[in-house]
Parts: C-alpha cells; sequence; structure tokens
C-alpha cells in the first residue's frame, strides 16, 4: 500500500481531535478550541510515525506513551500532574480501543502503524466526506436538538472584600444546599472563578480560616463532605439581587460551558415561586 503523507496527517488529526473531546467530557475539563486544534495538529504530526521502520514491544508502547502525554500536556496544561496523568491514561485507552475495532473491520485499505493509522482514500475524498458528515450532523442538530430553556441559564455577578466576578451559572434543580445557621441557599462556584475573590489560603485546613468562612455539608452521588463558603456582601442573578452563601468547589463543574451552579430556589422563574427579598427571608412571618 502506498501512503502518502499528507492523508496520513489529517487522518490521524481528525482521530487525535476526537480522541481529545472523548476525554475531554470524560473528565469534564475545559477546553478551549484554540488548545484543541494546537493539540489535534500535534496528533497529526505524530502520525507520520507510521512512515518509521514497524516498532514493536516496548518501543512501540514507550512511543505511544511520549505522544499521549504531549497532547494532554498540549490541550490541557497548566492543569495538575495528576490530571494530567489522567488525561494520557484516558488518550491510550480510547486508542487502543479505537485500533481494536478498527482492525476488526472487513475493509482494506487501512493501515495501523507505530499508533498511526491510515485510511488509502483521496485526499479530495477525505474533504468531501467531511464535509458531508459535518453536513449531516449539522442538519440532525437542526431538526432534532433539545434546546433547554433559556431560564437555566444565567450570570451571576458577586461582590466579595471589594472585588467583583461575573461568573455564566446554570441552574440545577437538584441543587438544595442551604447554610446551615441562616437556612439561606448556596451558589456553588468553581474556585478558579472567583479566585481573585478569595483571601489567601481560602479553604485549606492547615492555613488559618479567614473571618466569616462556613462549612457547608454537601452529598452527591453517594460521597459527601464540606465545601468552603463565604457570605457575598452582594449577589445578583440576572440583574436581581439574591440573598446567599457562595461555596467553592476544587472540582470544575463543566467542561467550560458554566462555572457555577444555582438552586432552583434563586431562580424564581424556573421554581414557578415568588423571589423573597433578603427582610422575607430573615423573617419569615
Amino acid at each position: 500500500m502506498t501512503v502518502y503523507a499528507d492523508i496520513l496527517f489529517i487522518v490521524n488529526l481528525y482521530i487525535d481531535a476526537m480522541l481529545l473531546s472523548a476525554v475531554r467530557r470524560f473528565l469534564r475539563l475545559p477546553l478551549k478550541t484554540g488548545r484543541w486544534l494546537l493539540a489535534s495538529a500535534l496528533g497529526g504530526l505524530f502520525g507520520l510515525s507510521a512512515l518509521l521502520p514497524h516498532l514493536q514491544g516496548v518501543p512501540l508502547l514507550l512511543l505511544g506513551l511520549v505522544q499521549a502525554l504531549s497532547l494532554s500536556a498540549a490541550a490541557f496544561a497548566p492543569k495538575p500532574p495528576s490530571v494530567l496523568l489522567k488525561c494520557t491514561f484516558l488518550l491510550l485507552l480510547f486508542g487502543a480501543a479505537l485500533s481494536g475495532l478498527l482492525s476488526m473491520l472487513p475493509f482494506r485499505g487501512i493501515l495501523l502503524a507505530n499508533g498511526a493509522v491510515y485510511f488509502d482514500i483521496s485526499a479530495l475524498l477525505l474533504i468531501t466526506l467531511t464535509c458531508a458528515a459535518y453536513g449531516v450532523l449539522y442538519i440532525l442538530d437542526r431538526l432534532f436538538q433539545k434546546r433547554e430553556p433559556d431560564v437555566l441559564f444565567s450570570t451571576v455577578t458577586i461582590r466579595y472584600g471589594g472585588k467583583q466576578a461575573v461568573l455564566s451559572a446554570k441552574v440545577d434543580t437538584g441543587l438544595t444546599l442551604c447554610e446551615p445557621f441562616s437556612g439561606l441557599p448556596v451558589i456553588v462556584a468553581e474556585r478558579a472563578a472567583v479566585a481573585s475573590l478569595l483571601p489567601p489560603g481560602f479553604g485549606d485546613p492547615a492555613a488559618a480560616p479567614p473571618e466569616g468562612l462556613r462549612l457547608v455539608p454537601y452529598s452527591s452521588l453517594g460521597a459527601d463532605g464540606l465545601l468552603p463558603a463565604f457570605r457575598p456582601e452582594h449577589a445578583a442573578l440576572g440583574g436581581n439581587t439574591v440573598d446567599c452563601w457562595v461555596a467553592v468547589s476544587d472540582r470544575p463543574l463543566s467542561a467550560g460551558s458554566f462555572s457555577a451552579l444555582v438552586g432552583a430556589s434563586l431562580c424564581p422563574a424556573h421554581s414557578g415561586k415568588p423571589a423573597a427579598s433578603p427582610k422575607e427571608r430573615e423573617d419569615p412571618t
């Protein structure tokens, strides 16, 4: 089989783009389009390894490990080493599964060499099939996509310590967290989104707790724990002032589409109940 470098590059760019998207969704990591394209292009370059002498055993394993680690760093750095290692493991796992699937297909013209994939088709046909596939997916998305009501997404403005942060938020009907002493609802925010507001060492058990810190217990999918929380000087949801606490999560809440979760009790348009003023929250009678 004659192998053309341009087709080899494009095919592996596509495949690595798909694998990186799978890793991003599995680990719920943010991934900007530019970083995704850069890492995919790097994967396309790695695909040229199929032109090298055929490798087996340990050398092939080391080559795959170096390539997967490089792709993880290109897409997700500067995440902690533990996260990058998880990404590397999943890239190797998903890549091995894809290679196994391709090796079972009864089609000729598929080459697997040194961890790279090659399809014996012309560049014009590859581009045409890509455009056709995109067109079909676009039409299906327009016809059958399920749009969530606009009320499920909003903007949260938080002011604390004389500083202000604006967060993209999603209303979660299953979020019922309340601060134990005041009974006020709790907004959960990613630490990275409110880092500019927080004093050094906020929520760190080894550091002295700052004034006003509260620990909010939570339970989710069989796991439970405590989230450090603060009472903002001002908070607004979609322009409407709300009385709440803000809990800080060290784990990402989404793959980048939002950075805060808001309970339905703070969003009367979704809960069907009128919003309670701060005075009413303090004096329900």
